[in-house]
């Protein structure tokens, strides 16, 4: 059986109040009003900053106004032509480049890839299959001349 001494009721009693002190200290809240919106702008850009990188933000002192950057839209497939594409790399580094695409349906089972060429100055560079869920097809781009002579 364990003894109680002073030592160990002043041990647990500082181990216990340590926390305590750390927590109070470090969740200050703001006192006046102004402070309190200030935080609240300084939360929000740092929010915004971990989900979408470095927003533009223009502090007009009243209020402030936040441009987050986003993603271009997608659009769908509309037969034979050029498409600028992107595609994330095993690494996870993204690329971004303009392909010939064909939509090809597999033979033996359901569904479909895409048959993607480089064409340049009117020669075949190369021909690889891309999966669908792999790339985002960001425009048609007609005015690519690469497979033109």
């Amino acid at each position: 059986m364990r003894q109680v001494t002073r030592r160990t009721i002043l041990g647990a009693m500082a181990t216990a109040a340590a926390p305590i002190k750390l927590a109070s200290a470090s969740m200050a809240a703001p006192s006046t009003l102004d402070e309190r919106i200030t935080a609240a702008k300084e939360e929000l850009i740092s929010c915004l900053t971990e989900r979408y990188g470095s927003p533009e933000v223009i502090d007009y002192g009243r209020f402030i106004s936040v441009f987050v950057p986003a993603p271009p839209e997608s659009v769908e497939y509309s037969g034979l032509g050029f498409y600028k594409v992107e595609g994330k790399r095993p690494d996870g580094r993204t690329w971004c480049t303009t392909l010939w695409l064909e939509r090809v349906q597999y033979k033996t089972v359901p569904g479909f890839y895409y048959k993607a060429e480089t064409w340049w100055k009117g020669r075949l560079e190369s021909t690889i299959k891309l999966k669908p869920k792999a790339i985002r097809i960001i425009r048609k781009d007609d005015s690519y001349g690469g497979r033109l002579s």
